[in-house]
This record gives C-alpha cells, sequence and structure tokens, in this order.
C-alpha cells in the first residue's frame, strides 16, 4: 500500500515547478482580449518592418536584358535589416528558451534569461557587421518609369512612389480604389504607404523611448529603494523635479533651437526616454523597500554575496513586474504624444499626426484623416487592453 502511494507521488514530487513567467503566461492566455491585442501589435511591427515588401517603387525581382537582379534587398537600410533580425529574435525567443532548458536547468540557471542575453548578442553581432560591412543603394533607380523596358518585374503589392513628384499631383486626394485601398493624400502619396511608415515611426517612438526610460528608472529606484537614507532623498527630490517638466513644452523648445542637420525624431526619443523615467522609478522604489527585508534577500547578505549581484540575480527581477505593466501603458502614451508633436508640425517625420494634419486640411478627403485616426485608435486602445490584462496575470492573488 505505502509503495503503491510512493508510486503514485514519486513523479509527482519530481515535477518540475512551473516558474513565474509560466505561470503569468498561462493566466495571460486565458484572456482573448489580451491575445488578439498582443497579435494586432505584432501584426502591426511586421507590417512596419516589411513596408517596402508591401508598398512602394523598389521591384523586388527585376528581369532586364537577361540579367535578373532583387533590387529591393540591395535598397533595404542597414536599419531596417537590423529591425527584421530584432522581430525574428524577439518571436522566437520562447522556441530558444525551450531549448536551453536543459542546459540551463543542470546549471541551476534562467533558460529565459539566457535566450535573452543569446538572443541579444546575436541581434548585436548581426547589427555591427551590417553596419560595418554593407552599403546599401542610395541612386534613385526609376524603376516604375522603366516598367516598359523590363522583362519582368515583381513589384510590391501596391506598387507606388514613396517620393511623389509632379506627375503623382494627378492623383492627389483619390478616393479608395483597387489601385489604392486607401485612396491617397493632397500630394498624391498613396495613405497605405504613409500608414506603414508611420507606423514605423510610433514603433520606434514606443518602445526606443519606453526603453530609455524604463532603464534609468529601474536603475535609479533599486538604488533609491535598497540603500534608501541619502540616496533614496536626494533621488526622490530628483525625480520630483522631472515630474514637473512639461514634456510637450521642452520637445518643442529642443526642436526649435536644435540645428536642422539632426534628426528630430532621435530628438523626440531622447526627451520622451529622458524624462519618463519617474514612472518606473516610483514603482522600481517601492518594490524594493518591501522585498530589502525579505529572508531571502537577508539570507544573501548574510552569505556574503556581493551588492551588485543581490541587486541584478534577486532584487532587480523579483521587482519588474509592475515595470512591465507600466512600460505597455507608457508604449501608448508615447505612440500620443509623438503623433501629438507631428498633428502640430513640429517634426518632418512619416507619422501617423502629420497624415492626420493633412486630412484635416481637407475634411472632405475623409479617408486620409479616417485612416490616420483608426491607426491611432486601434494601437493606443490594444496597448491598453495588454496592458489591463498583463496587470491581472501578475496579481499575487492569481489561480495557479
Amino acid at each position: 500500500m505505502n509503495s503503491a502511494a510512493g508510486a503514485t507521488t514519486g513523479p509527482a514530487l519530481a515535477a518540475r515547478p512551473r516558474s513565474y513567467g509560466s505561470i503569468v503566461w498561462g493566466q495571460l492566455r486565458k484572456r482573448r482580449a489580451a491575445m488578439v491585442s498582443l497579435a494586432v501589435v505584432l501584426a502591426l511591427a511586421l507590417a512596419a518592418i516589411v513596408a517596402p515588401l508591401i508598398v512602394g517603387d523598389v521591384p523586388i525581382r527585376w528581369v532586364e536584358a537577361g540579367c535578373a537582379s532583387w533590387p529591393l534587398f540591395h535598397y533595404l537600410s542597414n536599419a531596417e535589416y537590423s529591425a527584421m533580425a530584432a522581430f525574428i529574435l524577439g518571436v522566437t525567443l520562447p522556441l530558444t528558451s525551450r531549448l536551453l532548458r536543459p542546459w540551463a536547468d543542470r546549471r541551476g540557471k534562467s533558460a529565459m534569461v539566457r535566450a535573452l542575453g543569446l538572443g541579444f548578442a546575436l541581434w548585436a553581432a548581426v547589427t555591427a557587421a551590417l553596419f560595418l560591412v554593407r552599403t546599401p543603394e542610395q541612386r534613385y533607380g526609376f524603376f516604375l518609369e522603366r516598367r516598359a523596358q523590363a522583362e519582368s518585374a515583381w513589384f510590391p503589392l501596391i506598387a507606388t512612389s514613396r517620393n511623389p513628384g509632379y506627375e503623382e499631383l494627378a492623383h492627389r486626394n483619390q478616393a479608395p480604389s483597387w489601385q489604392h485601398p486607401l485612396g491617397t493624400d493632397r500630394l498624391g502619396a498613396d495613405v497605405v504607404l504613409r500608414i506603414l511608415y508611420g507606423a514605423r515611426t510610433a514603433m520606434t517612438i514606443g518602445f526606443v523611448a519606453v526603453g530609455i526610460g524604463s532603464a534609468i528608472g529601474i536603475t535609479l529606484g533599486s538604488m533609491s529603494g535598497y540603500f534608501g537614507r541619502r540616496i533614496d532623498l536626494v533621488l526622490m527630490r530628483l525625480a520630483e523635479i522631472f515630474m514637473f517638466i512639461p514634456t510637450l513644452i521642452l520637445i518643442i523648445i529642443i526642436l526649435t533651437v536644435m540645428p536642422s542637420s539632426l534628426p528630430p525624431l532621435w530628438a523626440v526619443v531622447g526627451v520622451i526616454g529622458v524624462t519618463g523615467w519617474t514612472g518606473s522609478y516610483r514603482l522600481m522604489r517601492a518594490e524594493l523597500l518591501r522585498i530589502r527585508g525579505e529572508d531571502y534577500l537577508i539570507a544573501a547578505r548574510a552569505l556574503g554575496i556581493p551588492t551588485w549581484r543581490l541587486l541584478l540575480r534577486h532584487a532587480i527581477p523579483n521587482g519588474l513586474a509592475p515595470i512591465l505593466v507600466g512600460a505597455t501603458f507608457g508604449i501608448a502614451g508615447a505612440i500620443f504624444l509623438e503623433v501629438t508633436v507631428a498633428f502640430l508640425g513640429i517634426v518632418n517625420t512619416p507619422s501617423w499626426g502629420e497624415l492626420l494634419n493633412d486630412g484635416r486640411q481637407n475634411p472632405a478627403a475623409f479617408w486620409v484623416w479616417g485612416a490616420a485616426g483608426t491607426a491611432i485608435f486601434v494601437t493606443v486602445f490594444v496597448y491598453n487592453v495588454l496592458g489591463e490584462a498583463i496587470r491581472d496575470a501578475i496579481d499575487p492573488r492569481l489561480k495557479i
């Protein structure tokens, strides 16, 4: 009887315990709205990355005088290839973590952390190699104008010029058609093209700016919460100063005095990142104040573990859950702020705000402002839904 009981309970006791990340992911998968929102975010990111394959004037394959070439892959910039590599590595991260799990378990390490480190190392190596070795094609090929000379040409799904000239002015403010599914704007540019390239700006602003702000907030918040006393006092006063800085006004001032040779997009990213760390700082500070007296941290200090290792391996990872929720909401806020700046005409980059401003100048072209408004609403909405779902999934009272 006892042997039978031991046989049945043995495998259960030997089963690998579920990690906190797998528990949160399991809770998140139960929420259909969260999964739909995540799918929309991934689809939008993929469409923004492969925009030249969807709409543009550079052919994928071009055959002329019996010679075949692949112009699109020569015209893609190094940044576009780097973004493609980051997307592929990010999507395959769960598979990489599963493959590394046996090796990580034998060494008592986290498979997901090792997968993240490996993915980042591969992405950095690919990006460095691209910028050191490859030089993208810059000359305008006039492929649309020379289409009749080609024996075979594979153009993107929507073959249209990225930089409308005088010939496109005859096609301005056209209603949606088979050739232009979302119509054209006041300059004759395809609205689908402007939506996709505006998505690139939105994704760049959202992820890079929030990433910078989160990194600053996590670093300062962990120092403030763990060490306390004078360090906490100084950093809290610094955070209060930054909280009172109006981000939009600061962006306008910097763009006004900034030299025209510098890209305005990265100025907006920098301002949002440098001024938007206070939320992450307060969350991380509160978490460190809560967990710095936990038994496992006291035991780690008693074992003589260095402070930097204690923070990086134990304290900060256990306080990142609310930061993830705040970052999700922060991406939506950063996108909305970038749209506002572009709508005011302060920056001259492909943006949904710029497209919305163009539609405001011609209200009859409802397909212009309608497409831009829909893109803004859907993106901000799905990020907010995803943030709500993550906040519920990391609730400590969730059902396991």
